[in-house]
C-alpha cells in the first residue's frame, strides 16, 4: 500500500456537523496531521474564520469529487474522543423520532452547553480571569454603625476567607448583588483586581461525618429495597412512600448495592432546590463517587461532569435535574426518579419536548437498569400503569412515617365566615393565632403563597383596567423593595413603574389586587414583629447555592417563618417545622386545566408532608372560599388513592389522558395575521391524514396566553388513541409549509392544553 493509499485509509477528509442554520449542516474538512479521528469525536475546526466545535460523522477514503479543487480547512484539534458512542446515539434517534424533530437538534439540546457550537476560547478548562477581593482597610465602630446589612454580611464573609476571596463567592455566600461590593470599592474598603482562576470553584463541601453510614431501615422499607433488589433488569418500580416514611434512605441503599457490583447510579429530582440536600446525604455517604448535573452548574462544570461519566473507570452515582436522564453513564444499574408526578421532569420549551420518565423508561429496557419512580403523590399514569394483572409497573409502599409522627391533621379556614365576621385580613384568625405560639414553642412553620412578588396585579377600582404588559396579554406583577415599587412581566421580564392614574379613566384609585410572596412577608412582619421571616421564592434564591443558603439558614433556626412559593412543598426535610399553612388554595384549585385538580391535591398534601416529620406532631391550615371543593375533601381525608380512583373515572368517561393521546402544536410570530393564516393553512394539510389515522384536530386557536414579548401564538391540538403512535410528519417538513417569521414546536403529550 502507498503512503496516499494509507493515509487515505486513516481518513484524510472527515465529515463534520456544525451548528449552521436551524438544524446545523455537514461541512468536509482535511484531516492532513492524520488525528485519530472517529465518528462521534467532537473536533475544534473554523468556519468562516470562527472557532466551532463540531461532530464527526463520517470518515472519507477519498476526496469528495464534489469540491474537487477546492481547498478544504483543516481540522484544528480533537476535542472529544467518543463524545457520542452508537448505543447512546440510538437512544438520541430514538426520542428524536417520538418527538418530531432531528437527531441533530435533539443531540445539540442535551449534550452539556459549549461542546457544540461557536465557540470564544478553545477549551471549557482554559484558564480564566475572575474578580479577586482584598480587605484593604476595616471599617472602625463609628462606620459600621452607618452600613447596610447587605454591606455588613458581605464584609464578614471577606473575613472569614482570610480578607480576601474571589468576588462571585463572596456575593455568592452573603446573598448580595455587585452593586454591594461596587459600594465597599468607592470606600476604600477593599481592593479588586483581574487574576487568574484555575479549575474550578467548588462550593458546599461536604463533611463526611454525619450521615455516613446506613440507616437501620422499617420493616417496609426492608420490604421496599428487596422489592427493588429482586426486580428484574430493565424493570419500572413505583415507591409509593407518605411523606417522611425514608424513601430517600431506600434510594441511597439500593444505589449501594448498585455501586458495590460496578453499576453506576442516576439519582433525578424535578427542582434545583431539591439538589443541595439529595447531594449532602450521597456525597456523606459515598464521597467522591459523586457527581451533580443541571442547570445550576456552570458550563464548564457540567462539561467536566460529562466527560467523568465518559472516561470514568468506577461506577458513579449522579444527582441531578431532568437533563441528566441524557447522562452517558457506563454500565448504568438504577435510575431514580424521586417526586416522579413533577411537572418538571416534562421539557416544553424548546424542542425536543420530552418527558424525562419516558426518556428514563428508554434508557432502562436498553441498559437493563432498574427504574423506580418514587413518590408520595403519584401521578395518574404512573399509577394506572400499576393496575391490572399485565400492570407494566411494580407498585411497592412505604404507609407509614419513620418512628413515632404520623401524618398532621388537616384544618380549614373558611374564609368566607371570616370575612362575614369582619375580618378582612390576608391571614386569618386561626393562622395568625398559632403562628403567635411558634416562637414560645421554639417551632417553626413553612407558609405556602401560589405566586411570587408583592401582588398579582394592579387594577383601577373606578374604571376596572388592569395594567397589562405591553409585549404579552397577562397582568404585570407588582413587586416591592423597600420604598420603592415597580411593575414586572413574569413571562418576559418587562419593568416599568407605577403610574399615579389610570391610563384609561384617569382615576387616582390604583390597588394592588392578590398577594404574593413579599406582601405576605411584609404583612406578618407588621402583625407578628417578633417573628423572624425569610422569604423562598425564584427572585430569592438566584444563583448557584441560593437554594442550599435561604435553607440552611432556615434549618440553623435564624427564621421562624418561611414564605415561599411552590419550590417550598417539595421534598424538604425541616423537623423543627410544626405547621405548614396555604394562603388563597383558590388559586390553586380553579385553573382551566385538565391536570389541575390532581395536581394541586399533590402540591397540598406534599406540603402537609413537611409539618410533623420531627418528634413533635405537626398540623396543616388552609384558607379557601371553596372548603366544598374536592380536593379540599380529599386533602382533609388524605385518601390520595380514592381520589386517584375518582379522576380516572372521570377521565376515562370523557376519554380523557391517559385514556388518550394529545399533542400540541404551538406556532408564534410576530404578525398576528399571519400567525393565524400559517396555522389554518397547517390544519387543513394535516386533518385528513390525521382523521384516517383515527385521531381528531381541534383549532387553530389562540394559546391561553396569546401574545408573548411581542409574538401572537397560536396552537392545535391533536387528540387520539391511547397508545397509538403520533401521526405527524417531522419537524423539517412541517417547518417547510410555515413563513420564516412563524416559529413551531411540537409538544408530545403535553402536561398542559
Amino acid at each position: 500500500m502507498t503512503a496516499s493509499a494509507s493515509a487515505d485509509a486513516q481518513g484524510s477528509w472527515v465529515q463534520v456537523w456544525l451548528e449552521a442554520g436551524r438544524e446545523g449542516q455537514v461541512f468536509t474538512y482535511s484531516n492532513p496531521e492524520q488525528l485519530p479521528c472517529a465518528r462521534g469525536d467532537l473536533v475544534q475546526i473554523r468556519l468562516r474564520g470562527r472557532r466551532h466545535i463540531g461532530l464527526v460523522v463520517d470518515l472519507l477514503e477519498h476526496h469528495p469529487s464534489a469540491l474537487a479543487g477546492k481547498a478544504l480547512q483543516p481540522i484544528e484539534t480533537i476535542h472529544q474522543k467518543a463524545a457520542v458512542e452508537p448505543h447512546w446515539q440510538g437512544l438520541i434517534e430514538t426520542v428524536a423520532q417520538q418527538c418530531r424533530t432531528t437527531s441533530f437538534r435533539t443531540l445539540k439540546a442535551v449534550l452539556p452547553p459549549g461542546w457544540l457550537g461557536q465557540r470564544a476560547t478553545s477549551a471549557a478548562e482554559r484558564q480564566r480571569e475572575q474578580l479577586w477581593l482584598e480587605l484593604i482597610q476595616p471599617p472602625t465602630e463609628a462606620e459600621c454603625g452607618t452600613w447596610s446589612a447587605a454591606q455588613t454580611r458581605l464584609l464578614q464573609v471577606i473575613q472569614e476567607h482570610g480578607g480576601q476571596c474571589w468576588q462571585t463567592q463572596a456575593l455568592e455566600s452573603a446573598q448580595v448583588s455587585r452593586s454591594v461590593s461596587d459600594t465597599l470599592l468607592r470606600r476604600g474598603t477593599i481592593r479588586r483586581e483581574r487574576r487568574l482562576f484555575h479549575g474550578p470553584r467548588e462550593t458546599g463541601a461536604i463533611s463526611h461525618s454525619g450521615e455516613a453510614n446506613p440507616k437501620q431501615l422499617t420493616a417496609d422499607q426492608a420490604q421496599a429495597l428487596a422489592a427493588i433488589e429482586l426486580a428484574k433488569a430493565g424493570s419500572t418500580l413505583l415507591l409509593w412512600g407518605v411523606t417522611g416514611a425514608g424513601k430517600t434512605e431506600v434510594y441511597l441503599q439500593a444505589a449501594a448495592r448498585e455501586l458495590q457490583a460496578g453499576r453506576s447510579v442516576l439519582l433525578l429530582t424535578p427542582e434545583i432546590g431539591l439538589i443541595p440536600q439529595l447531594l449532602d446525604r450521597s456525597r456523606a455517604r459515598f464521597g467522591g463517587a459523586v457527581a451533580e448535573y443541571h442547570s445550576g452548574c456552570s458550563d464548564g462544570s457540567r462539561i467536566r461532569t460529562w466527560r467523568r461519566c465518559l472516561n470514568s473507570d468506577s461506577p458513579l452515582l449522579v444527582v441531578g435535574t431532568r437533563s441528566a436522564i441524557f447522562l452517558p453513564l457506563q454500565q448504568l444499574g438504577l435510575v431514580v426518579l424521586d417526586e416522579e408526578h413533577d411537572r418538571s421532569y416534562k421539557q416544553d420549551s424548546p424542542m425536543p419536548c420530552y418527558h424525562a420518565r419516558d426518556v428514563a423508561k428508554l434508557r432502562a429496557q436498553s441498559s437493563g437498569a432498574k427504574l423506580v419512580l418514587g413518590s408520595a403523590t403519584p401521578s395518574l399514569e404512573t399509577w394506572r400503569a400499576c393496575q391490572g394483572p399485565l400492570a407494566e409497573c411494580q407498585l411497592v409502599r412505604l404507609p407509614k412515617r419513620i418512628g413515632t409522627s404520623v401524618l398532621p391533621p388537616v384544618l380549614v379556614v373558611d374564609m368566607r365566615q371570616e370575612l362575614a365576621e369582619g375580618h378582612r385580613r390576608l391571614v386569618s384568625r386561626p393562622l395568625m393565632d398559632r403562628l403567635q405560639t411558634l416562637k414560645e414553642r421554639s417551632e417553626q412553620a413553612v407558609v405556602l403563597v401560589p405566586r411570587r412578588g408583592y401582588s398579582s396585579f394592579l387594577s383601577c377600582r373606578s374604571c376596572g383596567e388592569v395594567v397589562q404588559c405591553p409585549h404579552c396579554d397577562v397582568a404585570l406583577t407588582v413587586h416591592r423593595q423597600r420604598e420603592r415599587s415597580w411593575l414586572r412581566c413574569h413571562w418576559c421580564d418587562h419593568r416599568a413603574e407605577i403610574e399615579r392614574r389610570c391610563r384609561h379613566c384617569g382615576s387616582t384609585a390604583f390597588k394592588p389586587f392578590g398577594a404574593g410572596t413579599q406582601q405576605v412577608l411584609e404583612h406578618l412582619s407588621e402583625e407578628l414583629e417578633d417573628l423572624r421571616l425569610l422569604r423562598f421564592d425564584r427572585d430569592t434564591t438566584r444563583g448557584r447555592d441560593g437554594h442550599r443558603h435561604l435553607l440552611e439558614r432556615f434549618a440553623r433556626g435564624e427564621a421562624d417563618v418561611l414564605i415561599g412559593t411552590q419550590m417550598l412543598a417539595k421534598g424538604m426535610d425541616l423537623p423543627r417545622v410544626t405547621l405548614a399553612a396555604v394562603l388563597a388554595a383558590d388559586g390553586l384549585l380553579h385553573r382551566p386545566d385538565l391536570r389541575a385538580a390532581e395536581e394541586s391535591l399533590q402540591l397540598l398534601l406534599q406540603l402537609a408532608g413537611r409539618a410533623g416529620r420531627g418528634d413533635r406532631p405537626g398540623e396543616v391550615l388552609v384558607q379557601t372560599y371553596s372548603p366544598e371543593h374536592p380536593v379540599i375533601r380529599h386533602l382533609v381525608d388524605g385518601r390520595y388513592e380514592a381520589f386517584l380512583a375518582e379522576e380516572l373515572s372521570q377521565r376515562q368517561a370523557a376519554s380523557l389522558v391517559p385514556f388518550s393521546r394529545a399533542c400540541l402544536l404551538r406556532l408564534a410570530g410576530p404578525s398576528a395575521s399571519r400567525t393565524a393564516t400559517a396555522a389554518s393553512s397547517l390544519a387543513e394539510h394535516l386533518r385528513s391524514e390525521l382523521m384516517q389515522q383515527g385521531w381528531l384536530l381541534i383549532g387553530p386557536a389562540p394559546a391561553p396566553v396569546a401574545r408573548v414579548a411581542g409574538n401572537s401564538r397560536w396552537q392545535l391540538l391533536l387528540h387520539g388513541p391511547a397508545g397509538s403512535d403520533l401521526p405527524l410528519p417531522m419537524e423539517t417538513e412541517l417547518r417547510a409549509l410555515l413563513p420564516n417569521d412563524v416559529s413551531l414546536a411540537i409538544d408530545p403529550d403535553p402536561l398542559e392544553l
